[in-house]
């Protein structure tokens, strides 16, 4: 097992303890779409520190909350989304602690956030208090999912891609094409609007997925971040998509229960964690 399968299991476990709506099968294909660009692909779960001139100026940020010497480096960004600035890890830590009754003081050990047991939960916290990104994951508009976690659309084909290869794998189609020919549409091969936003009607049919939370949802909005998370600029990471199951005979329209009862058997194949290990690779 690589380091990348071990935190694919991390992230997958913090999202089935704390995740809340993140299960909701058309929501989680958003996160997982913005985590694995803005990680890498899980290569990176800490800013690459040089220090850039930017990262130099981390340091005595009040708004970040970095008002003790050394806090810049201190309170890098850090998770598979970059939780970054001391105010962050604060909040971080009362966050978790409100909502779930206990966990580590990320502030006074910023580094657990690279760790297996929390990794993850920055990405959590942010998705789950920044406002507006449930709605539009639920929306299916990755769009302003993007601009919500990036500031813009840096990196939007990339984060697409990752989206497609989601959805695919959880709708057990081995390609657009496959899913497109299913879904009654044109079959060119091409993820655009109207095929993502069949993948999505696909997804939003299926009402759990088995990472279902076992633990109160947080409240969501509550406590968000005082700034943006810092990004990595990491470069893409190109993934072949896997085989996937055998695709299914009919429209959306026409014979959308057939596909989404088989989306439900995919869900309830990824049950245990080990069969989660090969979701991505």
């Amino acid at each position: 097992m690589t380091i990348i399968d071990d935190r694919r299991k991390a992230l997958l476990q913090r999202v089935h303890d704390f995740g809340g709506p993140l299960n909701e099968p058309a929501v989680f294909v958003q996160f997982m779409a913005q985590v694995m660009h803005e990680s890498g692909g899980l290569r990176y779960v800490r800013e690459i520190w040089g220090p850039t001139k930017a990262q130099k100026g981390y340091e005595g940020r009040k708004d970040l909350g970095n008002t003790q010497p050394g806090d810049g480096k201190r309170f890098m960004g850090r998770d598979v989304i970059q939780v970054t600035g001391r105010s962050n890890y604060r909040a971080l830590t009362a966050w978790v602690r409100k909502n779930f009754g206990k966990g580590p003081d990320f502030e006074a050990n910023p580094e657990l956030l690279e760790s297996p047991e929390w990794l993850g939960i920055g990405a959590i916290w942010y998705f789950l208090t920044r406002k507006g990104l449930i709605d539009y994951a639920r929306a299916g508009n990755i769009e302003m999912v993007t601009r919500r976690v990036n500031g813009g659309l840096n990196g939007y084909q990339d984060r697409l891609r990752w989206y497609d290869k989601a959805a695919l794998e959880l709708l057990g189609f081995m390609d657009v094409s496959a899913f497109q020919k299913s879904a009654g549409l044109t079959v060119d091969g091409i993820s655009g609007p109207k095929t993502r936003a069949a993948m999505h009607k696909a997804l939003a049919h299926v009402s759990e997925t088995p990472i279902s939370v076992t633990r109160p949802a947080p409240h969501v909005n509550a406590e968000a971040p005082k700034t943006p998370a810092q990004r990595a600029s990491a470069p893409p990471v190109s993934a072949p998509i896997p085989e996937a199951a055998k695709a299914v005979a009919g429209g959306i329209a026409g014979a959308g229960a057939v596909l989404f009862a088989y989306a439900a058997d995919v869900w309830r194949h990824f049950v245990d964690f080990a069969d989660w290990i090969t979701f991505w690779n």
